[in-house]
């Protein structure tokens, strides 16, 4: 029995299940966090990578922060919460500098989209 249809239809049918996910525009944004672990709170500032640009929903997050105590980089991954170009998050990170995994929160400025679907900007049509 051949299996190579087999595979190639298995591939294709787990990358168009996958597909939707990529579809939403992912964004950039900048803020600082407050990290806690290794003893004492950490300031930072940093960027996040947020799965979804849309205003008023709850996105995953990547992010690298500069934590300014202990001068080390801290990668993050997390979750946060889109507001108007705004956004504030909770997060797990890894401090390079302690060699620990700690949990943080994070706010800062981010380009959202408003998909209110309102294309006239409130105005009553005449």
């Amino acid at each position: 029995m051949n299996v190579r249809p087999l595979l190639y239809a298995s591939v294709a049918s787990l990358a168009s299940a996958f597909a939707a996910p990529v579809s939403a525009d992912p964004t950039v944004g900048i803020g600082f966090s407050l990290s806690f672990g290794g003893g004492q709170p950490q300031l930072g500032a940093g960027v996040r990578v947020f799965s979804d640009d849309d205003e008023d929903e709850f996105v995953a997050s990547v992010g690298l922060d500069y934590v300014f105590t202990t001068q080390s980089v801290r990668p993050t991954i997390g979750a946060a919460y889109l507001m108007d170009d705004s956004y504030v998050g909770l997060d797990l990170g890894f401090n390079s500098t302690l060699k620990s995994i700690d949990y943080g929160a994070s706010a800062g400025l981010v380009d959202t989209n408003d998909d209110s679907g309102d294309s006239n900007g409130g105005q009553t049509p005449l």
